[in-house]
């Protein structure tokens, strides 16, 4: 993105609850779940949808049809005029923090004053395809297919993302062991911001459903250590539990010029000052939160010490746990309220969450920087920098 002359801020985000897989949203739209989202954050905030320019929406896999349009539809549902645009963009599970790039070089260019960007997935409802079916088949039988366990599966590449995170296991000296304590730990850090009600303020209930339901009180570490490896069964460190929970779920932030915050007396969350979106060896897609955060430090001027937070995307613990090791971040300053292994990971909205999350750290915690990331299938990985305000 660059660093350029006009200050671009977060004014604020809303999400809802993550949903478990086949939970209590399995049958809402991901649009309706980003109108939910959207809806809260424009009243609570006291903005007039109609001085929104334009709409990002971030989603991966398309679970209903209206979904494609997602970008125009959220903005017809939440308020905004006829004549503003909407667009769907997909990075994959680093969508969300494209959208907020996205936005930022919109504003810094003068194309726009504010942004609506939201992510959705509803993952739950991601259905089975059927080829064959249109103009028949002259011998056997149809043809099904899974998208949602097919996503998960790099067919370049030969390898599914579990099997990506066990080359970094192998490579950075993750253990089992290590792999269990660190899911165990998530669950335990959001456990807690639960308790210390530091989570809830992001959080718009739907369906009376305020809690991310993936999120176990009662997890323990045995517990963990009892599940089995799922893509390497000799020596394999991830499990179901270490894995990203599988959930339904949306997230939506405005984002906006420093004259549009002026001018409508806002009192912005984070300043977005930096993004960098790097690709990786495939194999080993995990590692690309460690280049992304290396460039963007590197063009900023900083150094790991001067970050105060992280928000790296769980997409599994022996994989953020390589990244960790690899950029020697502290664990005080790692996902500090939970990740994605408690909480659930709804690939198009993660990128706003955790970025949500941040501004909300550097609010609470009165620091200065930090740094948003997630590890991108196919080889990829994406980070933004972020300032107090």
């Amino acid at each position: 993105m660059g660093p350029l002359p006009r200050k671009v801020f977060i004014v604020q985000g809303k999400r809802t609850a993550f949903g478990k897989f086949g939970g209590s949203f399995g049958g809402i739209s991901p649009i309706d779940l980003a109108v939910y989202a959207t809806s809260a954050l424009l009243t609570e905030n006291k903005i007039n949808p109609e001085t929104i320019d334009q709409v990002i929406f971030a989603n991966v896999i398309p679970s209903t049809p209206d979904t494609l349009y997602a970008g125009r539809h959220l903005a017809l549902k939440s308020g905004l005029k006829d004549t503003t645009p909407g667009i769907v963009i997909n990075r994959l599970c680093g969508s969300g923090i494209q959208g907020m790039i996205d936005a930022a070089r919109l504003i810094r260019t003068h194309e726009c004053e504010a942004v609506l960007v939201a992510g959705a997935e509803n993952m739950t409802m991601v259905p089975h395809l059927i080829y064959g079916s249109r103009f028949g088949t002259k011998y056997g039988a149809l043809k099904t297919q899974d998208l949602l366990l097919d996503t998960l599966y790099d067919k370049h590449a030969g390898i599914p993302m579990g099997m990506t995170a066990e080359n970094l296991a192998t490579e950075y000296g993750v253990s089992k062991a290590d792999a269990d304590q660190y899911s165990y730990n998530s669950h335990m850090k959001a456990n807690r911001a639960y308790e210390a009600n530091l989570i809830q303020p992001e959080i718009i209930p739907v369906q009376n459903i305020s809690r991310d339901e993936h999120l176990r009180a009662d997890v323990s570490l045995g517990d963990m250590q009892k599940l089995k490896p799922t893509f390497k069964k000799d020596g394999g460190t991830v499990t179901a539990g270490s894995a990203s929970g599988i959930v339904d779920g949306a997230c939506a932030m405005v984002i906006a010029s420093e004259e549009y915050v002026n001018k409508h007396h806002l009192k912005p969350l984070a300043e977005i000052i930096d993004g960098q979106v790097v690709g990786v060896d495939p194999t080993k897609m995990g590692i690309g939160p460690v280049p992304a955060i290396n460039q963007l430090l590197a063009r900023q001027k900083l150094e790991i010490k001067n970050i105060s937070y992280f928000e790296i995307n769980e997409a599994f613990a022996s994989q953020v746990m390589s990244c960790q090791k690899a950029l020697q971040i502290p664990d005080e300053k790692l996902n500090v309220w939970g990740g994605a292994v408690a909480l659930g990971h709804p690939l198009g909205a993660t990128g706003l969450k955790i970025s949500l999350t941040l501004g909300r750290q550097l609010q609470h915690f009165n620091s200065e920087y930090g740094i948003s990331s997630a590890c991108i299938g196919g080889g990829q990985g994406i980070a933004l920098l972020l300032k107090r305000v």
